[in-house]
């Protein structure tokens, strides 16, 4: 019997490998096809054209994308995204290394903590926002309750153009700092211990330890978590719709750029502009995530 030589076996082996891998990968493919790359594409031709469901279809050029940088409704979506972002993003950071410094320490009740910190990101905003809704009630909210206990000018809250994002600020960050703070303690029980301990030794103080090497040793996780939490600020949504009962807020206090879109697409059925709208959207957060890829290459210290 005649053998089959070794490397025609090697590369016979490596086809099979390969080939057997692609069937595995084959309904990752098919989904992200259907469901992510082309909606993504249609979408983009869409911006071209008006569309108008169940009528006619007409060739529209750029009027879409000068339309949406002439409208002020538009520009003040943009402002509101980057004002929530610029709002979440810092506080996100703050409060998710300070709670994961708090509840760094292995026992039954520090267990217990994670998961109740952990447990209202599991929960469903929709359900959640409507102990929010009662809780910002300017007659019997218990926010106000609050204030008044402590001697402190009572709000509005939601009905108020100045003090709804802030309003829903609050709320993002109780709904959505467990899975920050998971992230951050998961690097900080993971530090070496050894540079920790000959800190000590040296007499260093728990804030020099913070700046000089906890925050250094895990600036990483904190550079995905600004990424991360950059780009879901502006990808926000059902916080805005639910806290705003769908309105937007008073006067577009609550309007981002996303709910934007979804109204003018599903409210009032201009699907083409806010296709245009929605590329202008993509392109934006494209930017500033290069832009946060730079920084971070300065900034971050890769052990």
């Amino acid at each position: 019997m005649q053998s089959v030589p070794y490397a025609a076996q090697i590369g016979t082996s490596k086809w099979r490998r390969l080939l057997v891998a692609s069937l595995f990968l084959l309904p990752a493919f098919v989904f992200l096809i259907v469901f992510v790359y082309l909606p993504t594409i249609l979408a983009f031709l869409l911006a071209f054209f008006n569309y108008s469901p169940g009528g006619t279809t007409t060739w529209a050029g750029t009027s879409n994308f000068a339309q949406a940088v002439s409208d002020p409704v538009f520009q003040l979506s943009l402002g509101n995204s980057l004002y929530y972002a610029a709002m979440i993003v810092p506080l996100t950071l703050l409060f998710s290394v300070a709670i994961a410094l708090l509840i760094a320490k292995t026992s039954r009740i520090y267990s217990f903590l994670r998961t109740l910190i952990l447990m209202p990101y599991v929960t469903p905003t929709i359900g959640t926002a409507i102990g929010w809704l009662w809780m910002y009630n300017p007659s019997y909210g218990f926010m106000n309750a609050l204030l008044s206990f402590f001697h402190l000018p009572v709000s509005q809250w939601l009905a108020s153009p100045s003090m709804a994002m802030p309003a829903i600020v609050i709320y993002s960050l109780w709904h959505g700092i467990g899975f920050d703070v998971i992230i951050v303690l998961t690097a900080i029980t993971g530090l070496p211990q050894g540079v920790l301990e000959a800190a000590d030794l040296d007499g260093a103080r728990f804030f020099r330890k913070l700046f000089t090497i906890i925050i250094p040793l895990i600036s990483p996780t904190l550079f995905f978590i600004t990424v991360v939490t950059t780009i879901g600020s502006f990808q926000s949504f059902s916080q805005m719709f639910a806290l705003s009962t769908g309105s937007g807020g008073p006067e577009y206090a609550t309007t981002t750029t996303l709910f934007l879109i979804y109204q003018t697409a599903f409210k009032y059925g201009n699907f083409s502009y806010a296709a245009a709208m929605a590329i202008f959207l993509v392109l934006g957060i494209f930017a500033l995530t290069m832009l946060l890829r730079w920084i971070g290459n300065r900034v971050v210290f890769y052990q």
